[in-house]
């Protein structure tokens, strides 16, 4: 299993769920243009608003590190109006892309068993 996935949390500040859905449009079109090694990058949102989710799937860790350089950057924005409360990465990550996500207090899961289709 070479690919990485994470699942990250965010709690959305009040009154800023439109804000929030207009960064979410704008990383989407940033990480489709210029990241073919994201698999997937998908925004969820609760029905009330409050609570957001950001399903990603990288090839591995490399464009992880990638994905990391793009939005990098403009994390603050994101930061400042919906802090992340939850994030699980899924796989092995290299030591490089574990040195870039351990100062967000991630939690890895190491695969057992299963599949995909």
């Amino acid at each position: 299993m070479a690919s990485i996935a994470y699942l990250i949390e965010m709690t959305i500040e009040d009154g800023k769920t439109d804000e929030f859905k207009a960064l979410a449009a704008a990383y989407t079109d940033a990480v489709r243009a210029g990241e073919p090694g994201t698999l997937e990058y998908q925004w969820w949102l609760s029905e009330d608003g409050s609570k957001g989710l950001l399903k990603e799937t990288f090839t591995g860790s490399e464009a992880l590190l990638t994905h990391i350089a793009n939005v990098g950057p403009s994390l603050s924005d994101l930061l400042a109006i919906a802090p992340f409360t939850r994030w699980e990465i899924f796989g092995e990550p290299s030591a490089d892309a574990r040195n870039a996500l351990d100062e967000f207090g991630v939690v890895y899961f190491q695969h057992v068993v299963g599949f995909d289709r």
